[in-house]
């Protein structure tokens, strides 16, 4: 399929693999990262090994820049990242999204901030299910799949 490939930037639907597919937030990846280098079974590793073996594993833009600010060695980061995801880019319709989703939660009190709001836009637009630990900007909202890696099952 066109535009599926490990280093895409484009949000297609039709790359979907016909079981749940995810994006990745930055919560899961630090945890997971961490628990890699520290050798260590914790919750983002039982939670990676649990996931079906056929599902497509995608990662935001905005995740990607919020690992690497924080990284001792961004390309090292960046090399992991891009062997475990597909880099999901973003585009205008990402900004309609998230704009009528940060107006949406603002009316109801609950807006999110605003790289979750580019985040959940991704997700929503991609059919994709967000794994990550931040019930708070994703739980609950309708037009979310959305599991924590520490409570939920993929």
């Amino acid at each position: 399929m066109r535009g599926c490939g490990r280093s895409t930037i484009w949000a297609i639907k039709d790359c979907a693999s016909g079981v749940a597919d995810y994006l990745l937030d930055t919560s899961f990846l630090i945890t997971y990262f961490n628990e890699v280098a520290d050798r260590k079974a914790g919750p983002a590793r039982r939670f990676w090994s649990s996931m079906p073996a056929r599902a497509k594993l995608y990662v935001s833009i905005v995740t990607m820049s919020e690992l690497l600010e924080g990284a001792e060695n961004p390309n090292e980061v960046e090399r992991q990242l891009m062997g475990m995801a597909i880099l999901l880019g973003l585009h205008r319709q990402h900004a309609r999204r998230a704009g009528t989703m940060q107006r949406r939660a603002r009316s109801d009190g609950n807006r999110m901030g605003e790289n979750d709001a580019w985040i959940a836009a991704t997700a929503a637009i991609g059919h994709l299910k967000i794994i990550g630990d931040d019930d708070k900007a994703f739980a609950g909202r309708s037009a979310l799949a959305y599991a924590n890696f520490r409570t939920g099952t993929p």
